[in-house]
């Protein structure tokens, strides 16, 4: 599990710095140029890459709760959670429509989804900083 948490946290790291770097461009240079379809179209890949972000958000919730479960770090009750928890993040990855809700632009997949993950760090933090160290008896 440790592999599949060290891969999703390095491409969802890869892929937000591509996300941030396209609408800097648009902001810095590309907008200048006039070109409106070209310049749409970049606004709406920037827009798909978050929500596909969704999967790779759930990737790295899901390799941390099922590492955490087998090492029985944390209840069954917890990881029930937890793995809600992936299921909700996934839901920010059908976030197809044009309008409303559900949008790539509007509530769950910019405000939502993305606040599911970190309450899931949250959590996760304080239950692991909480707890007492094991004790060894002797060598």
């Amino acid at each position: 599990m440790a592999g599949a948490a060290t891969a999703a946290s390095v491409v969802l790291g890869g892929f937000f710095l591509l996300l941030l770097t396209i609408p800097a461009a648009l902001a810095y240079s590309i907008a200048g140029s006039g070109n409106g379809p070209f310049i749409a179209g970049l606004n709406e890949l920037a827009w798909a890459g978050f929500v596909m972000t969704s999967f790779l958000r759930a990737m790295l919730i899901m390799a941390g709760s099922f590492g955490l479960w087998r090492a029985k770090l944390i209840s069954d009750a917890l990881f029930a959670a937890e793995v809600a928890a992936v299921v909700l993040v996934l839901l920010g990855g059908t976030t197809w429509t044009s309008g409303g809700f559900w949008a790539p632009f509007c509530a769950y997949s910019r405000f939502v989804s993305p606040l599911i993950g970190l309450v899931w760090v949250a959590v996760v933090n304080r239950m692991l900083l909480t707890r007492t160290p094991a004790t060894r008896a002797a060598w």
